[in-house]
């Protein structure tokens, strides 16, 4: 027999994120929410100190997550920090 069907669903596929990946997402979060307002993906690795594809990498993770999303602003993609909802 598996594992229970909660544990099942929360187990996460492939192999773990190595720390690198996870602190560069952390950043990435951090740089967005510290800015205050909706940046595009080169504003975000110029904040970052990242190459626009790592800072893409890290925003695709963080939407996939629920973090963050994409917004169409001025005729550019920008990107925010979700802001949960209280109940």
């Amino acid at each position: 027999m598996g594992a229970p069907a909660s544990e099942e669903t929360a187990r996460r596929r492939g192999r773990p994120r190595p720390d690198e990946t996870i602190n560069r997402d952390e950043l990435v979060l951090t740089r967005l929410r510290e800015s205050g307002v909706a940046m595009t993906r080169d504003e975000v690795a110029q904040a970052a100190e990242l190459t626009p594809a790592k800072a893409y990498l890290s925003l695709w993770r963080l939407r996939r997550d629920g973090h963050v999303q994409r917004v169409h602003q001025d005729g550019k993609h920008r990107w925010v920090v979700v802001v949960p909802q209280s109940p």
